[in-house]
């Protein structure tokens, strides 16, 4: 797959927000998982297309896509991913520091599978 390594200030449009998954004691005494913002910020989201779809079928990937962003330390593949005001989580598949540079990060994500 073709991705952009880079990406202009103004091709960073798209609002993303990261979280991560706390384990927090509550009144009672019980433990419950709480999602917490790590990182809210703009990025260049780009679905698949064209022959990267039968691809990304083959690899049995859930509505994959790839977030072009500048470089932060706050977010590892344990991150949650919102696009905009979507409520319905993409999971980190996984995070490419470009060229060990610490100016971008290339993120593979595909939305999360609910479980049953």
């Amino acid at each position: 797959m073709k991705m952009a390594k880079f990406a202009n200030a103004g091709a960073l449009r798209t609002p993303i927000r990261f979280t991560k998954t706390e384990r927090v004691l509550d009144n009672e005494g019980y433990y419950q998982d709480t999602e917490v913002d790590v990182l809210i910020t703009k990025c260049r989201w780009q679905n698949v297309h064209g022959v990267e779809v039968f691809t990304a079928m083959q690899q049995q990937l859930r509505e994959p896509a790839t977030i072009t962003m500048r470089y932060s330390e706050k977010v590892d593949r344990t991150a949650l991913v919102y696009k905009g005001k979507d409520t319905h989580a993409y999971e980190v598949i996984s995070i490419d520091n470009v060229e060990e540079r610490n100016e971008w990060l290339e993120i593979k994500v595909q939305r999360k599978m609910l479980a049953v």
